[in-house]
């Protein structure tokens, strides 16, 4: 009489506890779908985490709704009595997980906004990089016009236009109206591997597109409707295989009848730029989810261990209910997959800064940052005061790590300036402690008092939002302490040297020095 009109409320809890294990399994089952596509992808790997521990929830929720039935209809019980803690605790800990989860989905925020800025700087680099080329467009449309009006003046022209076009270290050619290669300079054919630019003329500009589709987008441009392309990146195969990126503005040549007689360029080579580039962008996202990844494993390990400990309590407990202990096998085993994951995480955080060391010399280094970054610092009329000691010694590094280091003081030297000012570089070697001394200071507004004892701090920057992430002194300063060195901030300075240059801030970076063979052969 009492048990029926419950009867719904049984089927509904019963059933109602084998919908939720189905539905998230299903939502596990897309969030690990998701994962598959894009594995580095922070949201989907949040998302993974989030629905296996709603699995876990909704399993130990609704196992111990379904064993109670069981139970019953087994004619057994008195057992759910007893299990009904275990259950509960099992809950409780499955609540605690997804709680745990939630509150760090702001950090996974937070990496998705750190990746959309550096999004903003490339495109404010591409930016740059498209005003500058339009200037040097400019600059040859100029040239070509003062050709046309000053026929009389042929030969001197022509002569002025020579030494524009073969002392440019940039690519510039021109093509006829089939693409074949009419001229080139010397620095372009050198540029696509070629000894002499004789080698060049008379070949196919077509088969040094490593994509057809490239070459049909800039030949429909330059000899279709537009007659023009401004700013085309693609991808050119050199003599020896290896690939060239350029940035390509172009122009078609028009006959008298407006049919397309060919066309002039100019490619600038970003090859390198590219590449230190994408050094500097993976190096501080590597930083920063090296530093969120130690985080959530050091707090995920805990409740993991929780999870693990109890399960195998239970495994002992309920060894003779086959059912029972399968289900907390599978637990058990999903639990410590979590626990390697979480491992491989510590891994990559702790590897984050590791490579091979070779013998490498910082005068070389400064050379090479600036030969990459001179055209920028030319625009903004900033000079470079170099005093680079010529016997320095070599130190044990990572090459392109002390490059990069440099870089990023260069880069900070000249957003401080903005336009016009002095940037000093000065290499030293002091034999007393057998170190070597690196320093770069600027002429700029210096740096405040109260702010010289956090811009090491990461996330800390004093550019304005999308300009910077706050990690380049931060990595700049792991850098160097991993070479077994120190970095320093003088505003003002204290050298003599220096103030009488006029810089405002001085960073001063220290360097074990590598031993020199000659003094051990004295």
């Amino acid at each position: 009489m009492h048990g029926l009109p419950m009867l719904p409320v049984y089927l509904v809890d019963f059933f109602g506890a084998m919908a939720m294990i189905i539905l998230s399994l299903v939502a596990f089952y897309y969030a690990y779908s998701l994962k598959n596509l894009e594995p580095k992808n922070v949201l989907w790997t949040y998302l993974f985490w989030l629905c296996m521990a709603m699995v876990a929830l909704s399993a130990s929720r609704a196992i111990g709704h379904v064993l109670k039935y069981v139970f019953v209809l087994a004619g057994m019980p008195e057992i759910w009595p007893f299990l009904a803690p275990f259950s509960g605790g099992l809950n409780t800990v499955a609540f605690v997980s997804v709680a745990v989860l939630t509150f760090y989905y702001p950090n996974v925020r937070d990496v998705l906004e750190l990746v959309q800025e550096e999004a903003k700087r490339l495109a404010d680099a591409n930016r740059r990089l498209r005003d500058a080329h339009n200037e040097l467009r400019i600059l040859n449309q100029t040239l070509e016009q003062k050709v046309e009006e000053r026929t009389r003046e042929l030969q001197l022209s022509e002569s002025k236009f020579r030494g524009l076009f073969e002392g440019s270290k940039d690519l510039i050619f021109f093509c006829d109206t089939d693409g074949f290669i009419t001229d080139i300079n010397q620095s372009g054919a050198e540029l696509l591997g070629f000894k002499d630019k004789s080698e060049v003329i008379g070949l196919q500009l077509k088969n040094f597109f490593s994509r057809t589709e490239d070459w049909e987008t800039y030949y429909q441009s330059v000899c279709g409707v537009h007659g023009h392309i401004k700013d085309f990146e693609v991808n050119f195969k050199k003599t020896d295989g290896s690939t060239l990126y350029l940035m390509i503005t172009a122009n078609g040549l028009s006959g008298p009848n407006g049919s397309c007689l060919g066309s002039e360029a100019i490619a600038k080579d970003l090859t390198q730029f590219k590449r230190v580039m994408n050094q500097l962008i993976q190096s501080e996202k590597m930083v920063t989810v090296g530093h969120l990844a130690a985080g959530v494993a050091h707090e995920i390990n805990t409740p993991l261990g929780i999870i693990l400990g109890y399960t195998q309590l239970l495994e002992e407990d309920l060894r003779n209910q086959p059912e029972v202990f399968e289900t907390l096998k599978i637990i058990e085993k999903q639990t410590k997959i979590c626990k390697k994951i979480v491992a491989d995480l510590l891994r990559f955080s702790r590897n984050a800064l590791e490579g091979e060391r070779a013998a490498v010399n910082l005068n070389k280094c400064v050379e090479e940052v600036l030969a990459l970054i001179e055209h920028s610092l030319n625009m903004d009329v900033i000079y470079v005061m170099k005093n680079l000691d010529q016997n320095l010694p070599d130190i044990s590094g990572i090459h392109d790590k002390i490059c990069q280091v440099i870089m990023n003081l260069i880069n900070n030297a000249h957003h401080a300036l903005g336009k016009e000012g002095i940037i000093g570089i000065w290499t030293r070697y002091h034999s007393d402690n057998n170190e070597v001394e690196l320093i770069i200071g600027d002429t700029g507004p210096g740096i405040p008092k109260e702010l010289q004892n956090k811009i090491f701090d990461p996330f800390f920057t004093t550019k304005e939002v999308g300009k910077g992430t706050g990690l380049g002194l931060t990595l700049s300063y792991a850098i160097i302490s991993e070479h077994g060195g120190r970095m320093e901030v003088h505003s003002p300075p204290d050298d003599p040297e220096l103030i009488k240059a006029g810089m405002e801030t001085a960073f001063h970076i220290f360097l074990p020095a590598m031993p020199n063979p000659k003094q051990f052969n004295a």
